[in-house]
Formats: structure tokens, sequence, C-alpha cells
């Protein structure tokens, strides 16, 4: 979850268990990944069909200005904090505006409530490598947005401080699931939005003090 990139990887992997499949037309041979310098991370081409996808396509994710990997930090937080973070302190930790944050809560909030648990075999276990891994080195020379990468993470690994182990994973690739493998994003926004949307208004520019994840042996809690 340290970069764009890694983020589209690890959806893919997640999603294309067979390899990339066209959302369009369903073809899954005649594809190419796009790699010019304007192409946004993670285009796809269909030869098929010939239209352009990416692994957003049908998810929550699709048509969003904010970045996958801040939408995956995102979702970890809310994860291991029982969704009791703030808009206002989400938007601190990932680096956006109070008002993006919020969005960020109400979709991954009513995609939740819509989607189904999963039920993960043996192959899951490899997909929590890209949660928490360290910063790899810069490379050189760096690639724009990279130092805005590490201080983010930097900001995300502090946050989840001492609640990140395995049964948080566990529970954030649950929840994953349930966002990118259940039902489709129009329905799950419109399930779920108009019920949590005063709850999150109120609590919007709320005053709290300083965010920090503990463990004191007993139940976790968000101070």
């Amino acid at each position: 979850m340290h970069d764009e990139r890694v983020a589209f990887l690890s959806l893919e992997k997640l999603i294309w268990r067979a390899g990339p499949v066209c959302p369009h037309c369903g073809e899954a041979h005649r594809l190419g990944r796009l790699s010019g310098l304007s192409t946004p991370i993670g285009s796809w081409k269909c030869y098929a069909c010939r239209k352009p996808f990416s692994v957003r396509h049908g998810t929550i994710f699709q048509n969003s200005h904010v970045p996958l990997h801040v939408w995956l930090q995102g979702l970890y937080l809310l994860t291991v904090s029982g969704h009791r973070l703030s808009s206002q302190k989400l938007g601190q930790i990932l680096g956006v505006s109070v008002r993006t944050a919020w969005h960020l809560k109400t979709k991954i909030a009513a995609g939740l409530a819509a989607g189904t648990p999963f039920d993960g075999g043996p192959d899951e276990r490899m997909l929590t490598q890209v949660v928490r891994t360290p910063m790899p080195d810069e490379p050189q020379p760096p690639e724009p947005g990279q130092a805005i990468f590490k201080a983010r993470y930097e900001r995300f690994l502090k946050a989840i401080g001492p609640l990140a182990d395995a049964d948080g994973d566990a529970a954030f690739l649950d929840a994953l699931h349930r966002l990118v493998l259940s039902a489709p994003p129009e329905q799950s926004a419109a399930a779920g939005e108009a019920a949590i949307e005063e709850q999150l208004e109120l609590g919007l520019f709320e005053d709290e003090p300083e965010c920090q994840m503990t463990s004191d042996g007993g139940d976790d809690e968000l101070r």
C-alpha cells in the first residue's frame, strides 16, 4: 500500500486470479498493459473491443480521483479502528481534504454493508505481504510523487501502530473482498449512503485530540 503501482498490481492479483479479463466484452487473451508516460498507472487495453480498462472497473474505486493506494490505506485504517476514525483525522493521515475523507468513509461503509464475507483460502496469505511492508528505497532518479507517497505511508504506519497484526490484515482482506467482489458499486452506494450521511456530516469538523491507536492488553481502542 506504499505507492500506486504496487496497489494496482496487488488488486489485480486479488481480482484477476487467472489473469486479466476485459470487463466490457469478457476477452481474456487479446489484452495488453499500457505503459506510456501519459498513461494512468494500471491501464489495460482490450484488442477485441478496442476499449481501455483497469482493475478499478466495477468497484467503488471506479472513476474516483483518489489514488488507489490512498483508498487501500483508508480502508485499512477504518478496519483496524473499528470505523471509529473521524473524517478529520483520516484526512490528516492520508493527506486529503476532510470532504474527501468523508467521501471515502461513506463509500466504504456503504460497500461493506452491501457486501458478503469472503472465505479466503491459503493463497490469501501471500497478499498480506503488501500490508505494512517497509518503504522501498527511492529509485534513482526519484519518480514524481515518491516523496509524497513516502510521507503518507509513514503517517499511515505510525497511525495503525500496535493494532496492525495478522488479525488486522485478515480483517482488511475480508473487507477488500466485500468491496470488490460483491455488489456493484452503484447499488452499494445507493443502499447505504443515505443512512450514514447525517452521521458522517455531524462528525465532519469535530474537534478531536491527537489520534493514537493503542493496545493495552485488553480491548483495542482508538484515542
